[in-house]
């Protein structure tokens, strides 16, 4: 048994009701909502918020509730912090895959999600989670101190800059992070032991923040 859960806090801060926020006249959090729904993947689809507002956008929905205690939805309490203390509660809940899917990236695709969970048919994989591939040049980077440059890599100072010798590197895309509900509620994090990455690519890797990711999503659409 699966479950999919939608952490939606409502005191944002950088932008204002942003999970409730019109994109092309429906509310932010309904699209990676109806994505999971749609994907047919889980038992239940919750919606982990303290703001009964958020909740109204997708009442409509085949979701259930669950109230977001005051602790876990401050500005410094993180969506993980609220989907442990979900785990924590639900001994009495007999579901093997738990994930959840953040309400900010919302061109998260039903087909993205089926793969996801595809693979935690696997034994021995431990957790899936979305990925999208950094586009900056990563062995370039560099560090400054007290005006001196530091590179981080070797490839700088040993002119590998060569397209040939850059490599390619990812980070989660914050859409979705799948476990073995046992094994999330041991090890406490979804990078721990087997992990395995669905990647996303950049034009659907939106993630929402300020009035211009808005724009931008609608400029995609």
């Amino acid at each position: 048994r699966k479950i999919a859960v939608i952490p939606a806090r409502g005191g944002s801060t950088r932008l204002k009701n942003k999970n409730i926020i019109p994109i092309k006249g429906k509310p932010l959090i309904r699209w990676s909502t109806e994505a999971v729904i749609n994907s047919g993947c889980f038992d239940s689809v919750v919606i982990s918020t303290d703001s009964d507002e958020i909740f109204e956008a997708v009442s409509d929905l085949r979701v259930l509730r669950h109230v977001r205690p005051a602790e876990h939805a401050t500005v410094k309490a993180t969506a993980l912090d609220a989907m442990l203390d979900i785990i924590d509660s639900g001994d009495n809940l007999a579901y093997d895959i738990f994930s959840y899917f953040l309400p900010t990236c919302p061109l998260i695709s039903s087909e993205d999600i089926q793969r996801g969970v595809r693979m935690l048919r696997d034994e021995d994989v431990d957790s899936v989670i979305s990925m999208t591939q950094i586009p900056e040049t990563i062995q370039l980077a560099c560090v400054m101190k007290d005006g001196w440059v530091l590179p981080i890599f070797d490839n700088l100072e040993c002119g590998l800059t060569n397209s040939k010798f850059i490599k390619k590197y990812y980070k989660p895309s914050g859409a979705f992070y799948m476990s073995r509900w046992n094994n999330l509620k041991r090890v406490r994090n979804f990078f721990k032991g087997n992990v395995k990455g669905v990647i996303i690519p950049p034009e659907r890797s939106v993630d929402i923040n300020t009035i211009g990711d808005v724009k931008y999503m609608e400029s995609l659409l």
